[in-house]
């Protein structure tokens, strides 16, 4: 029955009832707006608060010439389906007119309505306020059907989906905390508040099943409040609600139409109908089915959960403390509390609700912030060496040898032209030697080697983080990926509308659609020749960079320009050749974002996940070249330019390649490090800002202009003092995709890889990632609360592929850190001079090492302009033979004993650093031996429940006996030995006797010392029960 009202709440006040009305007042009218309006006829002695039904879900739709008849057609049929399976449906235009679809309604709808309206969730009195008339002329463009998920129906759902719930309190939970954690309790600004966000009270949760309802009864009414409304977070509903959606079928054929309707009409129960229908929906194999192929169809424009409210006016102080914490004004606050708490910059140095944001969100999010919260934390160790490391290179700049050679001693050292073609003096290259010696001195090595060994315990350190959060969270059985085995996730959309094949799963026996393997195979590889091209691309301008770094040497140097611009013309053609470089970078990864997303549409993909990790493989190719390209360039490609003056090989045109500073290649390095990491950092956040802003202000001007302009209309004339609506607000939010965590996890790896596989060139690298992360982790927040659509709670069990990523980039951290010191920095060949050739183990005339002569009259008159030099030798950084010698600029003797001191420091760098990484994975277990005892006592807990369920689905009399077997099983605590130790006292009940617990025998009452002894007393205690009751039936 279907019926059609005004706004559901109007009345006026004037502005002398907006002056009066208080913070809580506000927070009433919007939590008003998160219910339908009408309520449910429920028993006499329910409370309002449990009778109230909370919308869960939105579906959007336009209404006008566009919505053709198929589309309605489907809609209707669809929302039908939604009915047919015990969903509330209310539609309500944005000009304000209602409709409602209740399977239950009757003739007292209207005085439903009416006692909606003056329901105070508060307690207290509100002023009355006319109803508002909404303009007849002004013709509604977008439609909002609300959806309602009784209680009983989130059972169904739970079973149907193995969801897991709480079967008992888990009174001794296990929770160690990580070494951070102790240095965070002792810092008091870091702690969050323990009145808004209580600690989580621990459960022991099993798979729901109906047939052992009585065993999960006891806690649908105590836990998160007193009211059954409570019991499923607003995750969880949002969870059950969509994985409805996904496989509720919109079109259906007339033979199957009428088998239904015979099924139907043998059974009288509306319940049963419910439960048959909804068997239908889980077991059928529809291609014609699910809300995303009618969102891609445009029979609906969106579909999303609701937002809890948002009033930013209002602050903490506004609103008693006791109204927050009231369960029945749970999810009222939910979201209020983040803002306050989470989102806001203010809080940067407080920690994270990750419970309350898993309560909310979902895991998938809440996992998301909790690994950037770890990161921020092991950042810690590599930010405090690395600051180390340079005050120490500033300290001992003064007394480093070579650095006041380059800046006295040999300052007026003639020098070999450059690329630019004219001879200069040492002494120039001063500013480019105090810069090196800042990041490599003899402190660089040993950072090195601790970083790297970090970098290499980061992902076995993560392991141990992430047991612990699937262990509070139970998602253990989500590791092979879906829990049982076989591969249930819906298919896509995209899947269901192109692919035509079909054939019969081997583990289901079911007809499914299916792409034969040679297609998909011809698919991947055209995908990843587009990805090899844009590769080339990438590395196309990397050269057109080289070049212009080469250029403007040149240009500087043949030109007019001033002595102080010439002299440091290389420190000016680096930054510049940095900052195009991001520039460039910047712009294709925008690019390729698009051509990713095209490619993996293309590949059709079955499931959300392998569509998932086919995007993510792409980007990361992508972007590692991107963003890395000319880093790898500087660091491995370019020293190996280094060669006589006057010898023609390595030429780009008229040219030479560019070569190192006498100072090495790491000065250089330094710079493009810290131009695109910084430079990245900055744009991102800044992108990530004001984009959204932008997004949502362009929205509402051009793509939702009409509805935008029909909500002011209808806010301005109307009586009401409060007219917005959560469903309308969260329309005008950017949509949540699934590349909306992707892209802030893949910032992340990259920044990761920036921090561990270059740390020796740029050892601030921590610190810049260090204070980035902790504004990111707001400004992520904020989005999400404010900006964002509240998601689909998506419950997982790890990080997915960026795990493997992260492990290749670990790995190639080792070797790019070996080979930056043993190659690319003068650690080396320092050593080896200090320990083969210098008398007394020092530095000095090191820089006299590193030079070799060349005969000046081999160059030609041009080279020798803008320096009046009467030298007949300039010198080359290099390790030749001297032109006097038989066989003149030949590598030397010293050139090869510094190239196998350099093999031999790789190799056992190398093996070091994987030494101490299996003794880390050997000593970090993944789980403690409480945290085993605590699974295995759930998992001990859970088969029991399972004993003779089939026998109870026979004899439904036999739960009475279970339930007072349970109730006599009395959970006491004993601290021993350190920790709390469970003791349960088991009692055999005897029929018709009362035994008094002083009279009890040995064999009656036990105290249990270890997890053997307690599952053997449950066992014999519940086998006991089971043969008694087998006997009394006559079944034996």
């Amino acid at each position: 029955m279907s019926k059609k009202s005004g706004d559901s709440s109007a009345s006026g006040g004037g502005c002398q009832t907006l002056l009066r009305l208080r913070p809580v007042d506000w927070l009433e009218e919007a939590d008003r707006q998160l219910y339908l309006t009408t309520l449910s006829t429920g028993n006499d002695h329910d409370s309002r608060q449990q009778r109230r039904r909370r919308i869960d879900f939105v579906l959007v739709y336009s209404l006008g010439v566009r919505d053709s008849t198929i589309n309605k057609q489907r809609r209707q049929e669809f929302q039908q389906r939604l009915q047919s399976v015990g969903f509330i449906i209310e539609e309500q235009d944005i000009v304000g007119g209602l409709e409602s679809r209740h399977k239950d309604d009757d003739d007292d709808d209207d005085d439903a309505t009416n006692n909606l309206t003056n329901h105070r969730i508060f307690s207290r009195h509100r002023h009355r306020r006319k109803k508002s008339k909404e303009p007849s002329q002004q013709q509604s463009v977008k439609r909002f059907v609300r959806l309602h998920a009784p209680f009983e129906l989130l059972l169904e759902l739970a079973e149907k989906t193995r969801m897991k719930l709480p079967i008992e309190e888990n009174r001794t939970p296990s929770v160690p905390k990580m070494p951070f954690d102790y240095l965070m309790s002792w810092l008091p600004f870091t702690q969050i508040d323990r009145t808004m966000f209580p600690p989580e009270q621990h459960y022991f949760l099993a798979e729901y099943d109906k047939t052992l309802r009585y065993r999960f009864e006891p806690l649908f009414d105590t836990i998160r409040g007193n009211s059954r409304d409570s019991y499923f977070t607003p995750a969880q509903r949002s969870r059950l609600v969509y994985d409805c959606l996904l496989r509720t079928p919109f079109d259906t054929t007339l033979e199957s139409e009428l088998e239904e309707q015979q099924v139907l009409q043998g059974t009288g129960d509306v319940k049963e109908r419910r439960v048959l229908e909804l068997e239908k929906i889980f077991t059928g194999s529809s291609t014609s089915s699910g809300i995303e192929l009618l969102l891609r169809d445009q029979v609906y424009d969106d579909c999303y959960p609701l937002h809890a409210p948002l009033l930013k006016r209002i602050e903490p102080h506004m609103i008693p403390s006791w109204i927050m914490m009231k369960g029945e004004h749970r999810n009222t606050f939910d979201r209020m509390k983040l803002w306050w708490y989470w989102s806001q910059i203010g809080n940067v140095f407080k920690d994270q609700p990750i419970s309350h944001i898993k309560d909310y969100f979902g895991e998938h999010v809440a996992l998301y912030f909790s690994w950037l919260r770890w990161y921020i934390q092991m950042l810690l160790l590599p930010c405090v060496l690395g600051l180390s490391v340079f005050f120490y290179g500033l300290w001992a700049m003064k007394h480093d040898v070579p650095t006041n050679d380059i800046c006295n001693r040999l300052a007026d050292t003639v020098m070999c032209p450059r690329s630019h073609r004219q001879l200069w003096v040492l002494g120039e290259d001063c500013l480019y030697a105090k810069m090196a010696f800042l990041f490599d001195n003899k402190a660089t090595v040993g950072y090195a080697a601790i970083v790297t060994v970090w970098s290499a315990l980061f992902l076995p350190a993560w392991d141990v983080a992430e047991y612990q959060y699937q262990y509070e969270w139970d998602t253990f059985d989500l590791m092979d990926g879906n829990g049982g085995g076989v591969n249930l996730d819906e298919p896509r959309p995209d899947f269901k509308r192109k692919v035509r094949t079909t054939r019969i799963n081997p583990i289901t026996g079911v007809v499914e659609q299916y792409m034969p393997t040679r297609e998909r195979c011809a698919k991947i590889a055209s995908s990843f020749s587009v990805v090899a091209m844009m590769i080339c691309l990438v590395l196309s301008f990397v050269f057109g960079v080289v070049l212009y770094r080469i250029s403007i040497k040149a240009t500087i140097s043949s030109t007019r320009t001033p002595e102080l611009v010439r002299r440091y013309s290389p420190h000016v053609a680096s930054i510049t050749g940095a900052f195009i470089n991001l520039v460039v970078i910047i712009a294709l990864s925008s690019l390729y974002e698009r051509i990713a997303i095209w490619l993996t549409d293309y590949e059709i993909h079955r499931t959300e996940k392998d569509y998932e990790n086919a995007l993510t493989l792409k980007m990361f190719l992508f972007q590692f070249v991107n963003f890395y390209a000319s880093i790898f360039y500087i660091a491995f490609i370019k020293p190996w330019f280094a060669n006589p003056p006057g010898t023609e090989s390595y030429k780009i045109g008229k040219y030479k390649t560019e070569e190192c500073e006498a100072s090495g290649c790491l000065v250089e390095l330094s710079i493009q490090l810290l131009v695109i990491l910084v430079g990245k950092q900055v744009i991102n956040n800044l992108f990530e800002v004001g984009m959204v802003k932008f997004w949502t202000y362009f929205r509402r001007l051009l793509v939702h202009r009409n509805a935008f302009k029909q909500m002011r209309y209808r806010r301005h004339h109307t009586l009401h003092w409060y007219s917005k609506r959560p469903q309308e607000d969260d329309f005008m939010l950017e949509r949540w995709t699934t590349t909306t965590l992707f892209y802030e996890y893949l910032e992340l790896i990259i920044q990761y890889g920036f921090v561990t596989m270059f740390l020796v060139a740029f050892p601030l690298a921590p610190l810049c990632a260090f204070l980035n992360n902790i504004v990111e982790i707001r400004i992520d927040a904020h989005k999400f609360v404010c900006d964002v659509r509240r998601p689909v709670a998506k419950k997982v069990a790890d990080i997915g592929i960026w795990r493997l990523i992260i492990a290749a980039i670990s790995k190639l951290a080792i070797l790019t850190n070996g080979l930056l010191i043993a190659l690319t920095s003068d650690f080396v060949p320092r050593l080896v001079y200090q320990y083969s050739r210098s008398q007394n183990r020092t530095l000095v005339n090191y820089v006299n090492f590193t030079l070799s002569a060349y005969e000046i009259n081999r160059f030609s008159a041009t080279s020798l302009t803008k320096l009046n030099s009467t030298n007949i030798y300039c010198f080359y950084k290099d390790h030749r033979t001297p032109p006097w010698d038989s066989r003149p600029y030949q590598t030397n003797h010293d050139y090869y004993v510094i190239m196998v001191a350099r093999l031999a420091f790789l190799i056992v760098f190398e093996h070091i650093v994987f030494v101490c990484l299996k003794l880390g994975e050997v000593l970090m277990p993944l789980l403690s031996k409480n945290v085993k005892q605590q699974i295995a006592r759930k998992n001990f807990m859970v088969q029991t429940m399972h004993w003779g369920a089939h026998l109870y689905a026979k004899n439904p009399e036999l739960i009475e006996r279970d339930m007072q077997r349970i109730a006599d099983v009395n959970p006491q605590r004993r601290y021993s030995n350190g920790g709390y130790e469970l003791i349960y006292d088991v009692k055999r009940p005897i029929r018709l006797q009362q035994i008094s617990s002083t009279k009890l025998s040995q064999d009656e009452y036990r105290r249990p010392g270890s997890l053997k002894e307690m599952k053997a007393d449950l066992t014999r205690a519940l086998q006991t029960i089971l043969s008694e009751d087998i006997i009394d039936l006559g079944i034996r």
